[in-house]
């Protein structure tokens, strides 16, 4: 669970040096968590994301779930298990922060160093971020990559941002 308030947080305010993000983006997403005894697991997904603090992240594989936030709270509902799980967000990721500490390493990849964390950015051709790579608090190293990047000059609908719980499911917390 984590591993989703951290990428929750991510994306809720991209701008930078060189990084940007338009008001609505979408990808599709691969992202790599390997542990300290170099164990990987896999998830890909869909990744929507609006400057005003929409952000929905839905899962494909290997469960399925979706992932949706407002910046201060996050609902994730694993269709897996039935359930739609509540929570708040008590320290936050301040991307933005780490963007505008972010320096142009070489090529297209940047550096940041912020609260205790090193992460490293890397963009495509046009200066959209197409990779975000870190350690996280339990020694991970993640690395999350995004393809099929569509950028919107309005933010994404509310509509499409919201995370919809199936009745029947067991709701927990919140």
């Amino acid at each position: 669970m984590r591993y989703f308030l951290i990428l929750i947080t991510a994306f809720l305010a991209l701008q930078g040096e060189g990084i940007t993000l338009p008001a609505g983006w979408e990808a599709e997403f691969l992202q790599k968590v390997t542990n300290p005894k170099k164990k990987v697991i896999r998830y890909e997904g869909r990744v929507l994301m609006s400057r005003d603090k929409g952000l929905k992240w839905s899962y494909r594989k290997p469960t399925r779930k979706e992932v949706c936030s407002d910046g201060r709270r996050v609902l994730v509902v694993d269709h897996d298990l039935e359930q739609a799980s509540f929570y708040r967000i008590d320290k936050g990721f301040d991307l933005a922060k780490i963007l505008k500490k972010a320096r142009h390493y070489k090529d297209r990849i940047y550096t940041a160093r912020y609260d205790g964390r090193t992460y490293t950015l890397q963009v495509d051709a046009r200066g959209r971020i197409d990779q975000i790579a870190y350690r996280d608090d339990m020694d991970n190293v993640v690395n999350i990559h995004f393809k099929k990047i569509r950028t919107y000059s309005r933010p994404v609908a509310p509509s499409r941002m919201r995370c919809v719980i199936p009745k029947g499911y067991d709701r927990i917390g919140g």
